[in-house]
């Protein structure tokens, strides 16, 4: 009964405030995901607003219609956008799986991804996933929750509003999802054309051989070999690019 009077007595600050911390939860990857109830999420995004609103300075009501929606919309889009800068990193290795799947010849073998809702290879399922318990290990669904709080620190509830420079970072960031992708399917790749060359110099110099047969395996193995190999580094990888991504959505709050 405490908490809901609190939550009525500043239902204008619970409201800003709880359309912004959904807006990032349902985005974001572990807590956003298509695998977590619903329920859940709203659960988990009052219990935050109210947490939250307990320690921030109270906001008034705006005075017609039009100023409401317009603080609604801006808060929304300011939590989406946060999820979305969080998110790239997960596009960018799901990218590069598919990458490799592909010129292993695994294009049609693909799996329901329900994070993103699509369809993606089983190289892209399988290097998201890694991806995901990187993300775990490193307390990556405490930094969210850690990345909300100081979104109301440095933005207070009712007082975003996008600029150029923001426009400019977010543009700039996205082209990590190909930077990411480019290094992580680098090793693949670069096997694997070698792998066509020889096979191609093989099959003009003993033509009885059905390359294609032979090829479609030894591509498979050889892909599936190099990624075993390079865990190691495909998650030095990719810490170093979650850690690069939690000071670029700092900086894209602190110019918010």
């Amino acid at each position: 009964m405490e908490l809901l009077g609190f939550a009525i007595d500043n239902a204008t600050t619970f409201m800003f405030v709880f359309v912004r911390t959904i807006s990032i939860l349902v985005v974001t990857p572990v807590l956003g995901s298509w695998g977590v109830p619903v329920r859940m999420k709203v659960a988990l995004s009052v219990i935050l607003a109210l947490t939250l609103t307990s320690v921030i300075p109270p906001v008034g009501m705006p005075e017609d219609l039009v100023g409401l929606l317009f603080i609604v919309f801006s808060e929304v889009l300011f939590g989406v956008t946060i999820g979305l800068l969080i998110k790239f990193i997960f596009t960018g290795v799901e990218f590069a799986g598919q990458i490799s799947g592909f010129q292993m010849g695994l294009g049609m073998a693909n799996v329901y991804d329900p994070i993103n809702s699509v369809q993606i290879t089983v190289i892209g399922r399988f290097l998201g996933m890694m991806a995901m318990l990187v993300f775990i290990a490193m307390d990556g669904h405490l930094l969210i929750i850690q990345t909300l709080w100081s979104s109301f620190i440095h933005v207070p509830p009712a007082g975003f509003t996008m600029n150029g420079r923001m426009i400019a970072h977010i543009v700039e960031f996205s082209g990590v999802v190909f930077e990411i992708a480019v290094k992580l399917a680098a090793p693949v790749v670069a096997t694997l054309i070698f792998i066509n060359a020889v096979l191609g110099i093989m099959a003009r110099t003993v033509p009885q051989l059905n390359m294609f047969v032979v090829g479609f395996a030894i591509t498979i193995m050889a892909g599936l070999f190099i990624i075993a190999m390079s865990m190691p580094l495909t998650e030095y990888v990719i810490r170093g690019f979650l850690d690069r991504m939690w000071l670029d959505v700092a900086r894209f709050i602190r110019i918010a």
